[in-house]
């Protein structure tokens, strides 16, 4: 179902669309206002739209009320489609960069008759973008820089997006009558966050018939790696694959040498005697003389230093997990009521939830005011009393950082939520320092409980404002806070490469969804999958607590901090 954001995103775009051709600016004023009242409703406009209510909404006539119907049954509507196809295929693309909003883009097609992003990288090259009327230098070189962006981004994929396609392509794979055996390898199997390509081995014992098999659905090209041979192609939507194909007997150690990285792989074949061909990894690791490493710390980033001590990681699995601690309801902008949240955290088997909703001054994001803060108090009591003691609602808020590093509402409103997730969502261009004073601030708050989204990144779409980390995740240890690892798989922020640097300090992991509905739970499993590679533990995430663990955790922190009990 889509959310109340999906629904405004796409008007928006419209909109864009209606400026860049040039068409009514009237109706794309409707569109855009069109938008924030839907960014803004307490209620899903998915069940608005099912009671015949659209109409009611400010800005909202039949015309708009039939193109909103059309958005949630199909995914897209008329206007849309005809502006799209009305344009250069190219020109919607360049919407895509950077600080180039619609009327931009109109002024470099009419006047340098630009339509590719191709086209107007050139055209900054040599200098003429800035010579535009309302560009100039600066305009021109972050035009420049968010285009290499741009092809950065291009040419990888998000670990859930890999995951989805290589997952239907490998049950393709595995049907084959003459497959043996197969499955991913590669950065996709070390749960990267995002990755180039998806990588397979199959066994079989019809090497030849399986590579005609596989050419004919995805018109591979073929080379020969070792034992291996290997096929380089797409899958689909353009995700670019490499599938080796191996006898059955010689999966596993290919499987083995096409999984870790090229350093992990070449430590443990200069030490390992292998007697014969492994059926499993644990035999190649067995031969080295070492306890098995799971796929996602195949890195050789301290994994063999670990093994040869005994320390390897007992790694968080999702079953480790007992409450979802940041999420949004209807009270800002989420897609389902704070009960049908709650009810579908409880089905999931979480003893706890926590309810993040945005704080005031996010007013795009629906912000709570005090006022609504009180009322959704007043919901979570009678919740509570109606779920008893097996599952709780906490109260919290996702507190703005505002510019100055101060958290959104005034002490005594702070002192009333059980927990405080901080995170920053305006004012991105800052420096490292800028970043990081910012941030240090909102933690030293004694009222923080949780860091939010640190570096608040958009994976493939925006990079994070810089930080030192290191100052950061040191400040969160001095004050007993907690670090998010935002499981959105669109974020997985913190970055996994600085989970152990914050456990090292004690600092505890927070895997949090973020959740905008009741889908968007499930988002946890992504974020277990990246703090698996940052070795984290069970012990070491703050939701792996049992519902009076964590009860007992915020009252001792807050116990400590001053501030109360929960």
């Amino acid at each position: 179902m889509l959310t109340n954001k999906d629904v405004a995103r796409k008007l928006k775009t419209t909109a864009a669309l209606i400026e860049l051709t040039g068409g009514n600016e009237y109706r794309a004023r409707a569109l855009s206002n069109a938008a924030r009242t839907v960014e803004r409703l307490d209620e899903a406009v998915a069940d608005l739209a099912a009671e015949g209510r659209l109409e009611e909404l400010r800005g909202i006539g039949s015309g708009l009320s039939v193109q909103i119907q059309d958005l949630l049954d199909k995914g897209t509507f008329d206007l849309y489609d005809d502006l799209v196809s009305a344009l250069p295929p190219g020109l919607t693309e360049m919407l895509r960069v950077k600080g180039l909003g619609a009327k931009k883009v109109r002024t470099i097609w009419r006047t340098l008759g630009i339509t590719t992003i191709e086209e107007l990288e050139e055209v900054a090259t040599i200098g003429r973008l800035a010579d535009l009327d309302g560009f100039g230098e600066k305009t021109q070189e972050n035009v420049l820089a968010n285009i290499q962006l741009l092809k950065k981004y291009s040419s990888r994929r998000r670990f859930d997006q890999a995951l989805a396609e290589a997952t239907r392509a490998l049950e393709w794979i595995r049907n084959l009558d003459e497959v043996v055996r197969a499955d991913v390898s590669g950065p996709l199997r070390r749960q990267f966050e995002t990755v180039d390509r998806a990588d397979f081995v199959v066994g079989t014992e019809s090497v030849e018939a399986v590579c005609e098999r596989l050419h004919e659905r995805w018109n591979t090209a073929r080379t020969e790696a070792g034992d291996a041979a290997r096929l380089d192609g797409q899958i689909a939507n353009g995700m670019p694959a490499r599938i080796d194909i191996v006898r059955p007997d010689r999966f596993t150690l290919h499987w083995w040498r096409e999984t870790g990285s090229t350093d992990h792989v070449a430590y443990v074949e200069k030490t390992f005697d292998l007697p014969s061909l492994p059926s499993e990894e644990a035999a190649i690791y067995k031969a080295a003389g070492m306890p098995f490493i799971a796929a996602a710390l195949r890195e050789d980033v301290g994994e063999f230093e670990a093994a040869a001590a005994d320390e390897l990681p007992n790694l968080l699995t999702v079953e480790d997990l007992r409450g979802t601690i940041h999420n949004h309801s209807r009270y800002s902008d989420g897609a389902h009521s704070l009960r049908e949240m709650s009810d579908a955290a409880r089905s999931m088997g979480f003893s706890y939830y926590g309810a993040c909703d945005h704080s005031r001054s996010l007013a795009i994001a629906g912000g709570l005011s005090i006022e609504r803060v009180r009322e959704q108090q007043e919901e979570i009591r009678l919740l509570n009393e109606a779920y008893g003691d097996d599952f709780r609602v906490f109260s919290g808020t996702e507190s703005d950082i505002l510019a100055d590093g101060s958290l959104d509402y005034p002490d005594d409103v702070l002192a009333s939520f059980d927990l405080v997730v901080a995170s920053i969502h305006t004012r991105f261009n800052m420096s490292a320092d800028e970043a990081t004073v910012r941030i240090i601030r909102a933690v030293e708050n004694p009222y923080t409980t949780i860091l939010g989204h640190p570096t608040g990144r958009l994976l493939l779409q925006r990079e994070g404002y810089p930080v030192h980390h290191e100052r950061v995740i040191d400040a969160c240890a001095a004050h007993r806070v907690a670090i998010e690892l935002n499981a959105n798989p669109r974020r997985l922020d913190l970055d996994w490469r600085w989970i152990r640097r914050a456990t090292d300090r004690g600092v505890l992991i927070s895997i949090n969804p973020d959740a905008h509905s009741i889908d968007e739970l499930h988002y946890m499993k992504w974020g277990v999958s990246v703090a698996q590679k940052g070795w984290l533990t069970p012990e070491q995430c703050l939701n792996a607590k049992s519902l009076s663990d964590f009860t007992a955790w915020l009252e001792s922190r807050r116990s400590q901090q001053g501030v109360g009990q929960v």
